[in-house]
């Protein structure tokens, strides 16, 4: 077997699907970096084929890093000999305020047309944590749990997010992720809808359910799906304590996707997931 890397004199050379599973990034982002916004620019084979350097991995995890941050990918190219710490001028709180008050108008006129066309531009130039984080959920916590908006929107977001994923599954190569709710909700679960939308356009290979299991059943769901991380929403004692047991049995990561606030009245609060944060987990993970 060859190994994923190419010697290229003392510097190893990496083929498009090493990076994407280095990186998280999928192989169509990649693409569509170098040639609609000049971030990345691999060497080539005589046949054509795409090699990245170690430095173009370095570049490719500062863009992240931007991303991660807010800036827009076609912003990013202007900063990326800047430290990603230092400060940005960058106009999203007014935009994020336009574009809410403009998904807020679809979904009160249920105009899904629209919508679509709103959703399709703003993955152009947003990356998918970012629309989870400044979109959806300030506008989730705007339009209240039981609305007609909200069930409008987690029907919508349920029916893109199962066609794109179902559309990219056969050129996914990184690591398995796998997200269950431990209970069932009268309102939708915003923590696992959230968490899906920030991973559609990274690498990972995501399996997710939309109702729970006992917990007889998760040892044959996860020895099947074999998954790197297990992501949860919900706080069911019995379900929760089964699968604590199980993953430290079988040294599986478990992430709780929101934590309980100390009103039991209001609703869970999501925790942002991005890029970063689930590397950072995977080589936490590796760790142990």
């Amino acid at each position: 077997m060859t190994s994923p890397a190419q010697e290229e004199g003392a510097n190893p050379l990496y083929p498009i699907r090493e990076v994407s599973r280095l990186t998280g990034v999928n192989t169509v982002t990649l693409r569509a970096w170098e040639r609609r916004y000049g971030l990345i620019c691999p060497q080539r084979t005589p046949k054509g084929h795409r090699l990245y350097s170690a430095e173009d991995i370095d570049t490719i995890r500062r863009i992240l890093q931007w991303l991660d941050k807010g800036v827009a990918v076609s912003q990013v190219g202007d900063l990326l000999d800047k430290a990603p710490q230092a400060p940005v001028e960058s106009p999203a709180q007014g935009c994020w305020s336009q574009v809410r008050q403009e998904f807020m108008r679809c979904l009160q006129q249920g105009d899904e047309t629209q919508l679509d066309q709103l959703y399709n531009q703003l993955f152009t130039s947003w990356s998918a944590s970012q629309l989870a984080q400044e979109l959806l959920a300030p506008l989730v916590q705007e339009i209240g749990e039981n609305s007609a908006e909200a069930v409008l929107l987690a029907r919508y977001l349920r029916t893109r997010l199962g066609e794109r994923y179902y559309h990219r599954a056969p050129h996914l190569a990184g690591p398995r992720l796998t997200l269950l709710p431990l209970e069932t909700s009268a309102t939708p679960d915003w923590p696992l809808l959230l968490a899906l939308l920030s991973l559609v356009d990274l690498d990972f290979q995501v399996f997710w359910l939309d109702a729970p299991l006992e917990p007889s059943e998760y040892p044959r769901i996860l020895q099947q799906q074999r998954p790197r991380l297990l992501f949860i929403t919900g706080r069911h004692p019995q379900r929760l304590a089964s699968l604590k047991s199980y993953c430290q049995q079988e040294k599986l990561g478990l992430v709780e996707l929101s934590e309980q606030p100390s009103d039991q009245n209001q609703q869970p609060v999501w925790k942002p997931l991005d890029s970063t944060r689930v590397q950072g987990l995977l080589q936490e993970q590796e760790g142990r």
